[in-house]
């Protein structure tokens, strides 16, 4: 059997708790946490997964360094190298700390990686280059399109990204983008997971569930006037997210009604999401992000049976169409004109939408499903 070793910035979930968020001023993204967590479950589905997680650290984290940690949880090792603030340090010690990780050389090994990073990829040739191993590209956008970047790390990025074995993608377009020299690839939506627990939501009573990033250009803004025009006294707008909140704070101050309750784990908004009367993905329309970007969290919140609005996007109305709340833009009146709709739907009209978002989404994004595309892809 091949092994599986994966190099990524994600920690295990079970790390991904208030004794690490605590530590952070401005929290890590969770989407891409959330993402190479589940993509990791669907390997170790027939692989044994050999995880490196370079944690991220910097001005945000309060803490000088993190220690080298090993942990092991079922098919799956995780094992972080020691990683410091000090920017020297760890780009000079990142290969060795990698290095030092592993108690043997894995020369049979299918090396994964977060084609996004460019120290992980730097890594990973290395790793590669010595022991001979194949390595699979993780592409889950343009490196164009992310943020506080510069032109000469993107040129880097691509030109190591466009030179892997072989690729997983999450849109056409990405896989133009980065597979030139057409190598086995596979492509999904997502990957999602059955969800049941016993916990209660962090709030109580009714509300209207908002996760994700912070940031202006994602639409939350506009959901907040949304929600204060419609007034709505009888449910709550809840947040929860990452990226620096001092203008949502300023949003929110004047309404008692809007609940901030900062990052929070992954199960915390899994919980969050299931139980909102209903979830809002107020993103707005962008040729030149949506051809490369499927809204993960639309499709997880379809996944643990939430009643889901989102701004229209063609990915996602291709196979979704008929079973979420469409806003035509992210401008306030749609988004109001949605959450309307969303409210004055009968409790059956309500679980006939759920039940087919979930059956939908699980069809094509389970973790048994993407774990055969998986294993046909290293195989």
């Amino acid at each position: 059997m091949n092994k599986v070793i994966y190099f990524t910035n994600a920690v295990d979930q079970k790390y991904f708790k208030e004794d690490y968020l605590r530590f952070w001023i401005v929290s890590p993204n969770l989407s891409n946490q959330n993402f190479h967590n589940k993509l990791i479950k669907a390997l170790s589905v027939n692989f044994k997964v050999d995880i490196v997680s370079v944690r991220p650290i910097n001005a945000n984290y309060k803490d000088k360094m993190l220690f080298a940690e090993i942990h092991n949880i079922g098919n799956t090792c995780w094992r972080y190298p020691k990683v410091t603030k000090n920017k020297l340090s760890k780009l000079l010690l990142l290969n060795h700390r990698i290095k030092n990780v592993f108690e043997v050389e894995e020369k049979e090994s299918v090396i994964f990686v977060d084609a996004l990073n460019l120290s992980l990829l730097k890594a990973a040739k290395r790793f590669a280059k010595k022991y001979h191993n194949r390595i699979i590209g993780i592409c889950t956008d343009n490196p164009l399109n992310i943020s506080f970047t510069n032109a000469y790390y993107n040129k880097q990025l691509i030109k190591l990204g466009q030179s892997l074995d072989g690729y997983v993608v999450l849109t056409d377009a990405i896989n133009k983008f980065y597979n030139v020299h057409n190598k086995p690839f596979i492509k999904i939506d997502g990957v999602s997971e059955e969800f049941s627990t016993e916990k209660k939501p962090l709030v109580t009573g009714k509300y209207i569930y908002f996760g994700g990033s912070l940031m202006h250009e994602y639409g939350v803004y506009n959901l907040i006037e949304a929600y204060k025009e419609l007034n709505l006294k009888d449910i709550q707008l809840v947040l929860c997210g990452h990226h620096p909140v001092n203008d949502l704070f300023d949003a929110i101050k004047d309404n008692m009604n809007i609940k901030y309750l900062g990052p929070v784990s992954y199960e915390d908004n899994l919980v969050l999401e299931k139980n909102s009367v209903l979830s809002v993905n107020p993103r707005p329309i962008n040729p030149k992000i949506d051809d490369y970007s499927i809204p993960s969290k639309t499709l997880e919140c379809l996944a643990v049976g939430a009643l889901n609005i989102t701004v229209k996007n063609k990915l996602l109305e291709e196979h979704y169409r008929d079973c979420i709340i469409w806003a035509d833009s992210s401008k306030v009146e749609d988004l109001k004109a949605a959450i309307k709709k969303a409210l004055a739907l009968s409790d059956k009209e309500r679980n006939v939408l759920i039940e087919l978002g979930k059956q939908k989404v699980m069809e094509r994004t389970s973790i048994e499903h993407v774990a055969q595309l998986l294993h046909d892809l290293i195989i």
